[in-house]
């Protein structure tokens, strides 16, 4: 049953919906209430919570797994790199959970005993592979975070301030997710998942996050230049300012400064800040640009980010790199990975390895969801499976992964309507999509129709067409018979292209010549021909036989008539003994030379095909610094930030 009591601080009424619930903040006032039976407590003000671009706010409803939510209460968390929220939910069943957003990812968990020893805070790193409540996680971030406000009912007390060590944890290539609270003993567990916006089927949003137009939301004026600075998102964590290129922490409701202006040479973006793009239906703008890059054996590989926000779907990034460009999205749940694997398994399919190093950043300006800085650098391993790309970036305490899809340039330059032309692209991009791989899959398409027209045709020779026996008959060679054998006569109603002779004997280690002349009765016209059979067998260290029993005779391009054979055998003069000869004639046989012969023909245009694709792949992989085959041409995985675990 809901509690409902007076605020003892100002009076206004407060209501605890949850029997769970004993910690709660006077909506009016912002004092921190404390359910004591049947009263409450006041344990002093709390602090005001930090205006953030979350759509979610108290009351917002939503589902899931079928099971319908509210939001009771929330905490508001400070760490390195920006603040997040994390929702109280309290469901029709009485169950409680916890919704966290941080920029644009969606989770929901629930409090779930560990089954299973917790490492040490201080132990714990990125990579190290842990297992909760039955289920194996890996480590995805590790946050010294800070509790900075709050709102609503909790289940738990607590005061702005206080210290939450945090860990993150994600299954492999899943949508499972988990967090470990270090600042209670024991730590506590939450297990849950990582879902879309759209799954959760909100309702009761926050009005202004719920509509709010693309376009900027505060212009606040550099510190240091007094430029005018417009803010796009109050996911903003800083800004480089376009005119010092002074780069600027975003507060709540002014700009400090950060970092100083590094002595830099200024680059102008292929694409100009506030640039509006449209990709996947949706208008993305231009609002941050930083140049990294990558140093191998003294010479550097810089590519340019462009940083794109959506008022609804939050940030994408596009990056250039020598002309070719890619649509990068920040990817939730890590690929199947493991330290010094050849390959990143995601979503079933194989990405390798390609390259690794220590990206640097080296020019920013415009807005970031995260606090930027010249010089910051983050060691990054590329894995391809042409058209995307895996980007793996880890320092200190973090890894994040990303998916890169291949843009062609004039797509990029469509989008923007730019009116200067973008880099001819040169050389081949790690996930370029091989130009010669789609004609390839037509050639073989194409050799596989006509193949199988070639053998269609050669079966309907062998079983309709050709192949009939026009003689079968069982001669007696005697060696004290000094004539000719003659066999029966056979006719040929039309011209034939292929007379085939075969002769079957019962030869038994002994040898047999035999002389040959095919007679046309009608015209006596005649054709010669010799041959010779031979076959030895016998048994030394095992048995052994060579030579053959059979032979075959092909006579071409007879006319039509009625024909005879005239065989004259010659004996061994060793052992003079009678074979016996089994012949047989067969009209128009079929000649698998010639299907053999086509077929080969057929396969060169596929087997060229096959090997332009292959060029083009390895012309794209003299680039790379790691073969699939697990040979390391260049640097090693990450620095200190990997402990060796799965991720």
């Amino acid at each position: 049953m809901p509690f409902s009591a007076n605020c003892p601080a100002c009076g206004a009424p407060v209501v605890f919906k949850s029997s769970a619930s004993f910690h709660g903040v006077c909506e009016f006032c912002r004092s921190t209430l404390v359910r004591h039976g049947g009263s409450l407590e006041n344990l002093g003000r709390m602090a005001d919570l930090l205006e953030d671009a979350s759509p979610i706010q108290l009351g917002t409803e939503g589902r899931y797994q079928g099971v319908h939510f509210a939001t009771v209460g929330r905490i508001q968390l400070r760490y390195a790199a920006g603040v997040w929220n994390e929702w109280h939910v309290l469901f029709d069943d009485m169950r409680g959970g916890w919704l966290s957003d941080a920029n644009g990812e969606y989770t929901i968990s629930f409090l779930t005993p560990p089954r299973a020893a917790l490492p040490a805070f201080a132990g714990i790193m990125p990579n190290d592979a842990v297992s909760l409540a039955g289920r194996d996680f890996i480590v995805s971030n590790r946050e010294e975070a800070m509790c900075i406000a709050g709102e609503g009912e909790l289940p738990f007390a607590f005061g702005a301030g206080y210290a939450a060590p945090l860990v993150d944890l994600r299954e492999a290539d899943g949508k499972g997710f988990a967090s470990i609270d270090y600042s209670e003993t024991p730590p506590l567990v939450f297990v849950g998942e990582s879902l879309p916006f759209a799954s959760f089927g909100f309702a009761n949003l926050r009005g202004e996050a719920a509509a709010k137009a693309a376009g900027v939301v505060r212009a606040l004026n550099c510190p240091r230049c007094g430029s005018a600075i417009g803010i796009h998102d109050k996911a903003v964590q800083s800004v480089a300012c376009p005119s010092c290129l002074t780069v600027l922490e975003h507060d709540n409701a002014s700009l400090k400064v950060l970092q100083k202006a590094a002595a830099a040479t200024r680059i102008e973006p292929l694409i100009p800040l506030g640039s509006v793009g449209r990709f996947l239906n949706q208008d993305w703008t231009v609002i941050g640009f930083q140049e990294r890059a990558v140093t191998v054996d003294g010479k550097d590989y810089p590519w340019q980010e462009f940083l794109l926000h959506h008022p609804q779907e939050g940030f994408r990034w596009l990056v250039e790199s020598t002309g070719h460009w890619s649509w990068v999205s920040p990817v939730a749940n890590p690929p199947r990975y493991q330290v010094g694997q050849a390959a990143a398994i995601y979503k079933g399919e194989e990405f390798r390895r390609f390259s690794t190093g220590s990206a640097v950043t080296r020019f920013v300006i415009g807005e970031f969801n995260w606090k930027v800085e010249v010089g910051e650098t983050w060691e990054l391993i590329d894995f391809v499976a042409p058209p995307q790309m895996l980007s793996r970036e880890a320092r200190q305490a973090e890894i994040a992964w990303s998916l890169g899809d291949y843009l062609p340039a004039e797509e990029v330059a469509a989008a923007f309507k730019l009116d200067h032309a973008l880099p001819v692209p040169t050389g081949i991009a790690m996930n370029q999509p091989n130009p010669r791989a789609e004609p390839h899959r037509r050639v073989c398409g194409q050799f596989w129709k006509f193949a199988g027209l070639v053998l269609l045709a050669q079966a309907l020779w062998i079983f309709l067409l050709g192949g009939r026996t026009v003689l079968d008959q069982r001669l007696f060679f005697a060696v004290d018979n000094e004539e000719p054998v003659t066999t029966q006569t056979f006719q040929l109603e039309r011209d034939v292209r292929n007379l085939v002779l075969r002769h079957d004997t019962d030869l038994d280690n002994n040898w047999l010549g035999l002389n040959l002349t095919l007679v046309e009765k009608g015209s006596g016209r005649a054709w010669l021909s010799q041959t010779e059979l031979a076959y030895w067998h016998g048994y030394d260290d095992g048995a052994w036989s060579e030579g053959d029993r059979s032979r075959e005779l092909v006579f071409r391009d007879l006319p039509a008539g009625n024909y005879f054979f005239v065989i004259d055998p010659e004996f061994s003069a060793e052992k003079r003994v009678g074979v016996t000869n089994r012949v047989r004639v067969t009209r128009d046989q079929a000649a698998w030379s010639n299907f053999f012969f086509v077929l080969i023909f057929l396969a060169l245009l596929p087997m060229f095909s096959r090997y332009r694709v292959a060029s083009f792949e390895a012309e794209r992989w003299k680039d790379a610094d790691f073969l699939s085959s697990g040979a390391d041409f260049g640097s090693e995985d990450d620095s200190d930030s990997d402990s060796g675990g799965d991720d």
